[in-house]
């Protein structure tokens, strides 16, 4: 029986990666030489074999045994094979890549097999392929350098070679290896030189296992090269094949701008000891450390480099396997080293022959990312450059670019002062990339945007140029207002070159001033009013606008630095006055500023000239088409710069720009009934709205002929789900504010297969560059910095040149600025550009552009808050969370850490987790490690897992209506969880297929899962009708140690509507809702409200025995609170704060009319959430107001016909009794929360509660009536909420009666 022997430690990770894969035919390694000369094929074989016999290592056959490998060598003695049948080089490659391509069972398999094609006389082909546990490629041409030898040595008649060494000498050298000392000493040295967060580049942008085959790209040096690269080691004295190692590295690093990495070389490990004569496979790759300052000349690198290179040779035994084993990097497909590079000057086995052949491999083995070969005679003759690849990972054209482009690389480093000298790029690819992509100029008149819309206003005098719910304008009576407006203007003080700050709801009067500021010759600053009053005043400050023009008053300790005014409230223009005085804007001159995040920790303005922005709406209008008569929609937040085409691109083109209300871009239903109700052709979605549009059931089979995408990169599911619902064409846009909205485009067709979506082209008159660090361009493929050049450029930061300079730097290569994006891009190899994310700490979310380092600096200030970091984490695919780390210096209350972020930042920067650490992760370099920050831990860190079938099917829906990726407890509570009232409404609606009686009340009453579970198996049967609909509903179950919060219902008798707001921070109280007797089979006669007060009182002092008794209410809510606590301070109670939503005292309503008889399903829409005015397609009857809440999905549509009876009775007998009712004195503060955008044209005002008040705090906010209880207003309304109410209980109000 024969002798097994272990693997050796070269072979031992080859047999485990075919193990893993035994049909994989990659570890045949095959080369042939393709002989042009006569050849004595019985001479020829007779060499072979005599060989052949030597190599014992070709007898190996495997024995498996527990799933381990041993090996053998008795298997059969490979021959060398002649085949005559083919006649043609193509005939024998086909044969030979069919052999190459057999995977082998090394068990039965041979383990070579040598063939000799005869095509004639003249012309043979010399095969052989060995599996590459039995040799590498050192093995592979000495197999074939012997076998030419012995040949020689028969035809010319001298004696042969010295025999080969066995195969036992190498197995016997690799055990002495193995446990020698120098072992451990290269062991330890590379994990001293290598730490386990080792991170290595490629030149592909992914990583992907080895494929069963590889790309090759073959091409030959020429002399002239190969002679130059002698001349300069010869100066230098450098081994020629350490010069080509080096300089390699450096043009890999060059392309992943990873210039401390890891690059891998071989390590022939056969050098002063047997194997040197030996077939085998001993060969390692190991990794080779390098740290590449491009300052350092040429010389001086290369002296480092050879350095490192001896270093690596020392130490290069190691076996690269057991060291990724060491480093603990063969998880998660974590690579050693990037491309190898390979250097082999021993490749010319046949330049001493009188034969003349050339070499070429077939396969060399497995290919995991890039390998690139030089192979050439000692003196560097014959050289040829060969690269293969994973075809995963790159195609052959990017290896004939690689090939071209490093030739010109290294060439071009003989001769370069510097590393940094040498350039990337081949002469003609700097040409293509520089100039021929960027080839975009097109005549554009030098005018304004006012001055275009003339042009155009005189074409459409009678058509409609904008219209909104309440108001539409023909051209003709859009421009008679925008005049009027203009010289209103002017005779406020505004001229040319001023700023004009804006602060206005959504409506087309908005439009119409933009127009008119413009005319006026001055540029536009719009506001968010919703933003805290901090920032719109740092803005002010910064701006310095002659005028600010707002709906509301900013609330300010200090003076503005500009007055404030509503439009309504603009001068009287002087009867002399004509628009022939008033001086237009140039060109040249702003016309709108746009305050974004700044790293600075204060926002920053970008000003924007005329004659920028009338090159992106030309472009627009001609590339797109766009045609008079066109219906745009302006739904873009005015703030945001997508939308400047929205508001001005109708107007130089004769279109109807229909303005929506305000918020209902947020509403996916309401913007759907909108588009089809106004016949909308053109429109525009952050990508994640328009992910949230198209699930929404409304969208489907709407037409939108144009439909653009910007803001955020658009993901190719929702370009491919987007066909599915919409017709039309999408299209997919690409601009910083600082460039005049959009630079780049791309048709995101039906056909279209890209992945990622591409940001496309350049539009007309601009550049797009993509250059490195040192402002070199890059190549295709190649991650770079993304640079805009050309006339939509900014003029720059308002009142920042440092800023200013820092981001619009002198031109590299024409006359002029380019702007840093902050982007990082890649070209593809049509010449589309490819977005791939910030390379700066800026980042979008949701479409709004964030500054982390603005975030941080706001947490900084706080003095318990030591080291901060903000970033967006992506955790689960679309849902994008904002979070800040902290470390501490003290323990303090994460609230309190981010009440100045509430007070100074938008709600969108305020982070959404704040997580706290006791260190910021470092990484090796000793910089922060971000990918090492740990995601945000969820409410609940544990729980108890649902037991019951019930308690299973809850959790279970739970998770697929939030769409959640943890496990659900059945502690959690769905609103917790980020529930509300549409969600809950779908919850209900699955849970009905098992419960058909289950009402929407139930999730309100019993939101956790062992609260619903609990109502489903034990009370359900007696409880139906009245869950949801006690006279006590449980919004928030809080600390029984802090008073409550009682809400009171509205007109329809229910206190759902206060959902979101017991839901805020409201420092753990519990939050209450009393609701109407009507759904209790109780006497539904005319009740008086003051009986409702004694009632509500009565409930109340029932739950909370003492006070402070905090009340609030909304609409005939507050009415009810005021009446509550009235009731209550007779009682000698001790009242805490009282909160008026919107609502207005009695005697308000005793003087209107009475109701008409459809009032009541008016009511109904308000008390859901819905403006009447702005539903003119609802009729106000019990039917289609029931039909239309249905169809929204909303809470109330889904009550049943006893319900909604309820809350009809409850309208009115609310109604009836607010007309009865005598206000009387309450000695208590109230905090009233106005609705500022309703109530324009009647006489309500807060002020009407002084007499029944002690003291009346107002705040106005930007919402309509019906909204005040929804999401948004209720996120406003918290903070303030919060507030009064600790102060109300540091200093509550004693009943006048004590």
């Amino acid at each position: 029986m024969s002798s097994c022997f272990a693997l050796s430690s070269a072979q031992q990770g080859l047999w485990y990666a075919q193990h893993l894969d035994p049909s994989n035919p990659i570890f045949n390694t095959a080369h042939y030489a393709d002989i042009q000369s006569p050849l004595d094929v019985s001479l020829f074989t007779q060499a072979v074999n005599r060989v052949l016999e030597q190599a014992d290592v070709l007898r190996l056959r495997l024995c498996i045994q527990d799933d381990m490998a041993q090996q053998c060598f008795d298997g059969p003695q490979p021959v060398l094979e002649v085949h005559t049948a083919c006649s043609t080089t193509e005939e024998a490659l086909a044969h030979m890549r069919a052999d190459q391509q057999q995977a082998l069972d090394l068990r039965y398999d041979s383990v070579s097999r040598f063939i000799l094609f005869v095509l004639n006389t003249h012309h043979f082909i010399f095969y052989m392929r060995v599996h590459h546990l039995a040799a590498d490629g050192y093995a592979m041409n000495l197999l074939e350098t012997r076998i030419l030898q012995h040949y020689l040595a028969l035809t010319e008649g001298k004696p042969c070679p010295a025999p080969l060494s066995s195969i036992h000498h190498v197995l016997a050298d690799d055990q002495r290896y193995l446990h020698s000392p120098k072992y451990q000493k290269d062991r330890d040295f590379w994990l001293e030189q290598l730490q386990p967060d080792l991170d290595v580049a490629s030149l592909a942008p992914t990583t992907a296992l080895s494929a069963p085959t590889f790309l090759a790209h073959h091409q030959p040096v020429s002399t002239q090269w190969s002679q130059k690269l002698l001349q300069f080691c010869a100066t230098h004295q450098y081994p020629w094949p350490d010069v080509l190692t080096l300089l390699s590295a450096v043009y890999i690093a060059r392309h992943t701008g990873q210039y401390d990495s890891v690059f891998g070389v071989p390590y022939m490990g056969r050098m002063g000891n047997q194997s040197a004569l030996a077939i085998a496979t001993v060969m390692n790759v190991a990794p080779l450390p390098l740290q590449i300052d491009e300052q350092l000349s040429v010389p001086d690198f290369l002296h480092q480099g050879m350095k490192a290179l001896m270093r690596t040779r020392r130490h290069g035994r190691y076996r690269s396997e057991q060291l990724r084993r060491d480093l603990g990097l063969l998880g998660e497909m974590r690579r050693l080293h990037g491309p190898l590079i390979n250097i082999l000057p021993f490749d010319t086995p046949y330049d001493q022959t009188p034969l003349h052949a050339t070499s070429h491999v077939l396969c060399a083995g497995p290919v995991e990312d890039l390998n690139i070969t030089f192979r050439a005679g000692t003196q560097a003759q014959g050289m040829r450059l060969e690269i293969e690849a994973n075809p995963k990972l790159y195609s052959l054209d990017m290896l004939q670019a690689h090939g071209d482009r490093l030739l010109t690389f290294i060439e071009k480093a003989w001769d370069a002062p510097t590393l940094q000298a040498i350039p990337t790029l081949t002469p003609s690819e700097q040409h293509y990339y520089v100039h021929t992509l960027n080839h975009t100029e097109h005549p554009v008149p030098v005018t304004t945007l006012n001055a275009l819309i003339a042009d155009t206003v005189s074409l459409h005098a009678q058509q409609t140029a904008l219209s909104d719910d309440n108001h539409s304008y023909t051209y003709t009576q859009y421009q008679q207002r925008v005049e009027a407006l203009c010289l209103q203007l002017y005779q406020a003080g505004v001229r040319r070159g001023d700023i004009v700050a804006v602060g206005m709801t959504r409506r087309a009067e908005r439009v119409l001033l933009l127009h008119a500021i413009l005319r006026a010759g001055a540029a536009y600053l719009p506001l968010d009013l919703s933003q805290p009053p901090a920032r719109l005043i740092n803005v002010l400050q910064q701006a310095q606008p002659v005028l600010c023009i707002s709906d509301t008053t900013i609330a300010s300790a200090d003076p503005l630095p500009c007055p404030t005014l509503p439009i309504d409230a603009l001068p009287s223009a002087a009867p002399h006055l004509s628009l022939q005085q008033i001086e237009s804007a140039h060109a040249t001159d702003a016309a709108y500023v746009l305050f974004t995040s700044g790293s600075t920790g204060d926002p920053k303005g970008v000003v924007v000239s005329h004659q920028a922005i009338v090159n992106r709406l030309l472009w627009m209008r001609e590339h797109y088409a766009i045609q008079a008569g066109t219906r745009f929609i302006q739904k873009t937040p005015y703030t945001f710069d997508v939308s400047l085409w929205e508001l001005f691109l109708p107007f130089i083109s004769g279109a109807h720009l229909y303005v929506a209300p305000p918020e209902a871009h947020k509403d996916p239903q309401q913007l759907a009934q909108l588009i089809c109700q106004h016949h909308i052709e053109v429109i525009h979605f952050v990508p994640s709205m328009l992910a949230a549009f198209l699930a929404d059931a409304s969208s489907q089979g709407l037409s939108i002929p144009l439909v653009f995408c910007s803001g955020e990169a658009l993901p190719a599911y929702l370009r491919d789900r987007f066909y599915t619902r919409i017709q039309g064409q999408l299209h997919n846009l690409y601009g910083p504010t600082e460039a005049a909205v959009d630079v780049s485009y791309w048709h995101a067709s039906a056909q279209d297969q890209s992945d990622p979506i591409p940001i496309g082209f350049p539009v007309w008159n601009t550049a797009l560059y993509i250059l490195d660090e040192q402002l070199r361009p890059v190549p295709a493929g190649v991650s770079g910095d993304l640079y805009i050049g050309g006339v939509q450029l900014a003029d720059g930061y308002l009142g920042r040149p440092d800023l200013t300079a820092a981001s619009f730097i002198p031109h590299p290569f024409a006359t002029g600025r380019i702007y840093r994006t902050g982007d990082k891009a890649r070209w593809r190899t049509d010449g589309a550009v490819e977005y791939l994310g910030r390379a700066d700490f800026q980042v979008k979310l949701r479409g709004l552009r964030i500054e982390l380092e603005e975030i941080e600096q706001i947490l900084q200030q706080h003095p318990a808050v030591q080291h901060c970091v903000a970033l967006v984490r992506e955790d689960q695919p679309g849902q994008q969370l904002l979070v800040a780390y902290v470390v501490l210096t003290t323990p303090t209350n994460p609230e309190d850490l981010l009440e100045p972020c509430r007070q100074y930042l938008p709600d969108y920067m305020v982070p959404s987790h704040l997580v706290i650490l006791d260190t910021l992760p470092l990484n090796r370099s000793g910089k922060l490690d971000r990918k090492a920050l740990p995601a945000p831990a969820r409410q609940n860190q544990a729980g108890t897992l649902p037991t019951t079938a019930t308690q299973q099917q809850i959790a279970a829906l739970f998770q697929h209506v939030l769409q959640l990726q943890h496990p659900v407890y059945i502690e959690d509570n769905f609103f917790r969880l980020g529930g509300h009232s549409l969600l809950a409404a779908q919850l209900i609606a699955q849970l009905r297929q098992s419960y058909p009686e289950l009402n929407l009340g139930a999730i309100f009453a019993h939101p956790s899962v062992a609260q619903l579970a609990h109502y489903l198996d034990h009370e359900l049967a007696t409880r139906t009708h009245s869950a949801g609909f006690e006279p006590v509903l449980t919004l928030h179950q809080g600390n029984s140690q802090r008073p409550a919060l009682f809400c009171i219902h509205p007109a329809g008798g229910l206190s759902w509507c206060y959902g979101a707001l017991a839901r805020a921070d409201l420092d753990q109280r519990s939050v209450y809702g009393l609701q109407a007797d009507t759904f209790h089979n109780e006497s539904t006669s005319q009740t008086h409200l003051d009986t409702m007060a004694q009632r509500y009182a009565d409930r109340i002092q029932a739950l909370q025995p003492t006070g402070p008794y905090h009340l609030l209410g909304w609409s005939v809510g507050g009415i009810l609170a005021h009446a509550v606590g009235v009731t209550l301070q007779r009682r000698g109670e001790c009242l805490g704060l009282i909160c008026l939503l919107d609502a207005y005292p009695s005697s308000a309503w005793r003087a209107q009319p009475l109701p008409a008889a459809n009032a009541i399903y008016k009511a109904l829409l308000h008390i859901a959430g819905f403006d009447p005015n702005e539903l003119p397609h609802v009729a106000l009857t019990r039917q289609s107001v029931i039909d239309f809440l249905r169809q929204q999905n909303h809470p109330l549509g889904a009550l049943d016909d006893t319900q909604l009876n309820g809350v009809f009775e409850a309208v009115a007998l609310n109604n009836a009794a607010v007309r009865e009712h005598q206000e009387q004195k309450l000695h208590a503060k109230v905090l009233y929360i106005q609705a500022g955008l309703d109530h324009k044209d009647t006489d309500l005002n807060p002020a009407m509660w002084q007499p029944w008040v002690e003291q009346l705090h107002v705040h106005t906010l930007p919402f309509l009536h019906a909204h005040l209880t929804g999401p948004e207003a209720s996120a406003q309304i918290a903070p303030l909420l919060k507030h009064a109410l600790q102060q109300s209980e540091t200093h509550p109000t004693l009943s006048m009666e004590s």
